[in-house]
């Protein structure tokens, strides 16, 4: 296969796998699964059920699977509906999605906390440096350990520190734009009866 080729099929891959309009920037995608509690966990006894962390993962996992900057429009079906409509299991949906935002932002403020720590003990071994190197002319090996150790932790405090205010949180931020914009729609419904219809 000739480079150019296998490039153009790259770049395209997702149309061998998803129904995709290109006109209105829409991935159309379906899962399955036998009955609603399928996708809950059943270990958590909430008044409302709680979305399971698989099917968050899958639907992480949507977001990266279509092209970027379209939307996706889900499709959930069920042998045995449980009981359960559309139109309860959407404002499920929409609730999970609200807790997983606001659980975010938690995990979100207490990271920034980790990392503001971190900072503030890498300026105490970068301080803790320079005080051995300057001060402590005649310390010998002794002097060298102390400001190799102070040295490496110095790095290792302020690296971890960027990662989680620069690397992190642009993931955790991206997550949840995807959240809050990326969904065109999402239906649930019964795949004896109910075939995928895409939106207008």
């Amino acid at each position: 296969m000739k480079k150019g080729q296998y490039l153009k099929e790259l770049l395209n891959v997702e149309n061998e796998f998803f129904d995709l309009d290109h006109n209105k920037k829409i991935a159309y995608m379906h899962l399955e699964f036998d009955k609603p509690s399928d996708i809950f966990d059943l270990n958590s006894k909430t008044k409302l059920p709680v979305l399971s962390d698989d099917f968050m993962e899958w639907i992480a996992s949507a977001f990266d699977y279509a092209p970027k900057k379209y939307k996706i429009d889900l499709d959930v079906s069920f042998t045995d509906m449980e009981g359960f409509d559309n139109d309860t299991l959407q404002a499920i949906f929409k609730k999970n999605m609200m807790l997983e935002f606001k659980k975010n932002e938690g995990k979100a403020h207490q990271k920034n906390r980790i990392a503001n720590s971190l900072i503030v003990i890498g300026i105490v071994f970068f301080v803790a440096m320079l005080l051995i190197t300057n001060l402590w002319q005649d310390g010998g090996l002794l002097r060298d350990i102390f400001k190799y150790v102070a040295d490496i932790a110095t790095t290792v405090t302020f690296w971890e520190a960027m990662t989680i205010l620069v690397v992190e949180n642009k993931e955790r931020t991206s997550y949840m734009k995807d959240l809050i914009n990326r969904f065109y729609a999402i239906r649930f419904g019964n795949k004896n009866f109910d075939e995928p219809q895409q939106s207008d």
